[in-house]
């Protein structure tokens, strides 16, 4: 079972930050992303996952700031 641990994070292609996607079977997809100008914490250039508290995340069409390991976790339990 996927889940949050599982995601690989790269360099975001425009923000000074990092980036992860994900395709469910269902064929929704979730975008994270994280660094300067985003809806993340902190809002300064980062290049791991491990220094970030919270992640912009795109699910579904709907953007969500601030969001929290638990509320990302959420969300790949109910699609699974």
């Amino acid at each position: 079972m996927a889940s949050f641990k599982n995601l690989v994070f790269t360099t975001h292609p425009i923000a000074k930050g990092i980036m992860a996607k994900y395709r469910f079977d269902n064929g929704k997809e979730i975008s994270i992303v994280a660094g300067e100008g985003l809806y993340s914490t902190p809002n300064i250039p980062v290049y791991s996952e491990d220094d970030v508290s919270s992640f912009e995340v795109m699910f579904d069409g709907e953007v969500n700031g601030w969001q929290s390991r638990e509320q990302i976790e959420e969300i790949f339990k109910n699609n699974q």
